[in-house]
């Protein structure tokens, strides 16, 4: 079915049951949630479908999606999918020369937004020369639509072929790319997702990544609105996030580690528990179990999880934090990598030589324990870049028309086919002797020295030789020349015990690492790298 039937059915099944939650906050102290029910939000969605197709906007037609997350987001997006038009959704945080990239490549005929989009017209209407039209969400005209009786019948039974949206990638340690998802993907993820975590009718999710809020009313779960910028997210207030998990009795969660670190701090410094939350998932970069361990303790009555994927394919591998905690944390500390749990069911995971080449058959696979490039099949993988062939054959391989995808990940396959992440590709560094160093397996050895708070492994060019090096940022940055040499020199020798790590020379200290803007928490390695490279 198509995203139309499932809202209709759920609509039908439970008409007054909350679909969303969006909080109206009156000063500090209060706040009370605006409710649409199941059967509004059908109304809702049918209503601006009918608008935009009355507008012109047609099945097949690219549509620029500029909406801040919220109800409209996801009235929105659930309006275009009814009328098989292909919603464009682009990372707000990643820049305006990104963004633009990103439109231009993708060709949108229709832009979609919200009044504050104005001020980008003149850019995205000189430099994406395909944009025809331009259809603002305002207040005035959704009162309108509120009014408005009538809804034609749209189109079902969609062909599961047919491409239904394109999500971007965060492009952290490349450029970002559009990765084009059908109807059958979108609804092979929504039974993978519903089988790995048997998702209840009438729960209330809380996602602090817009993205996965898009499922909800599907799995017939309730959607609460988070009180964040998602293009600020570590301007986080984690007491609104405490106090909508309490308010609305959510019961499941998906955040990136940063986030959940701001919530686990304000948590136990006010001794509060989370009794209504069922699962938190982790994702976004490597968890580290202590935090793992502190968010558990404020669960007594759910699990958190870690899952590992890719806007391209996602989940493909999830582990519980008592596994990490209490197994493999041990080996990760040695260097091993992060273990990121057995492959869900019905995903299949090969680990192939490392090769920046395209590749036109699957390799043969690497013995266990082997470090490769992780490649993954799955009924619900994007198989395709929007009007990008190159970045295609680098990152899919097509053998009897089965599309595995290349996730530009390193990793291995341990012998009780648990997967392994040794960092990325992009990442890891190879020397003038062809030694490989990994950022997940040096930095883990460094990470666990009392006084760093992260570290980072970086490729250190001196001539046409490159050799490793690492930055660190410590939990208090000394302030006097004297005192920083010395922390360096405690975390050189710390790095002498280590067979993996003895050989490397180079260290440096900085303050504040650059991370991505969507999970707050993937360290820009190569900017740090091109930063260190003058020194």
């Amino acid at each position: 079915m198509n995203v139309k039937d499932a809202i209709e059915k759920v609509a039908a099944e439970c008409p007054l049951h909350p679909a969303i939650k969006i909080p109206q906050r009156c000063g500090l102290r209060n706040v009370h949630y605006k409710i649409i029910s199941f059967e509004a939000l059908r109304d809702c969605v049918g209503k601006l479908s009918t608008y935009l197709f009355g507008q012109g906007i047609a099945h097949g037609d690219k549509v620029l999606v500029m909406v801040p997350p919220g109800e409209d987001l996801l009235i929105l997006i659930f309006s275009l999918l009814s009328i098989e038009a292909i919603p464009i959704i682009i990372d707000p945080g990643m820049g305006v020369r990104n963004f633009l990239n990103c439109a231009k490549k993708t060709q949108p005929s229709v832009l979609v937004g919200c009044p504050r989009v104005r001020y980008l017209f003149p850019f995205l209407f000189l430099g994406v020369r395909t944009l025809r039209k331009k259809i603002i969400l305002t207040r005035s005209l959704k009162k309108r639509l509120e009014t408005k009786g009538f809804i034609c019948n749209l189109q079902k039974n969609c062909h599961l072929n047919n491409p239904a949206a394109i999500l971007f990638t965060s492009g952290s340690t490349g450029y970002p790319k559009g990765a084009l998802y059908t109807y059958r993907q979108l609804n092979a993820q929504v039974e993978a997702l519903q089988k790995a975590f048997n998702f209840q009718p009438g729960e209330v999710d809380l996602p602090l990544l817009p993205v996965f809020s898009l499922f909800n009313p599907i799995l017939k779960m309730t959607t609460v609105v988070p009180e964040m910028d998602p293009s600020h997210p570590s301007a986080l207030k984690p007491a609104y996030i405490v106090e909508a998990i309490h308010r609305c009795h959510v019961t499941n969660s998906f955040g990136s580690p940063r986030l959940w670190t701001c919530i686990a701090d304000y948590c136990e410094g006010k001794q509060i528990m989370l009794p209504s939350l069922r699962r938190v998932f982790l994702a976004g970069a490597p968890v580290h179990p202590l935090l793992l361990k502190r968010v558990q303790d404020l669960l007594p009555n759910g699990e958190v999880y870690t899952p590992y994927g890719a806007t391209e394919v996602l989940p493909i591998t999830c582990i519980r934090a008592k596994e990490v905690v209490e197994g493999t944390h041990a080996q990760t500390l040695q260097g091993k990598g992060t273990c990121v749990g057995f492959p869900l069911s019905n995903v299949r995971i090969r680990i192939i030589p490392i090769t920046e080449l395209p590749l036109t058959a699957l390799p043969d696979p690497l013995p266990t324990y082997s470090i490769g490039e992780i490649a993954v099949h799955a009924s619900y993988a994007s198989e395709t870049y929007v009007n990008d062939l190159s970045a295609t054959e680098k990152a899919k391989i097509v053998v009897d028309d089965v599309v595995w995808h290349r996730m530009g990940d390193l990793g291995y396959l341990d012998e009780k086919g648990r997967l392994w992440f040794c960092g990325r590709k992009a990442e890891c560094v190879v020397t003038g002797s062809g030694k490989i160093y990994y950022t997940e397996c040096c930095e883990a050895i460094f990470n666990a020295c009392p006084e760093v708070f992260r570290s980072a492994l970086i490729g250190y060019r001196q001539g046409s030789t490159t050799s490793p090096a690492i930055v660190i940022e410590p939990k208090i940055m000394p302030t006097r020349r004297k005192d920083k040499k010395m922390l360096l020199d405690r975390i050189h020798q710390w790095g002498k015990q280590c067979a993996l790590t003895c050989d490397i020379e180079k260290f440096f200290l900085h303050k504040n690492f650059p991370v991505d803007v969507r999970h707050n928490a993937k360290i820009h390695r190569l900017q740090l790298a091109r930063y260190f490279q003058k020194f």
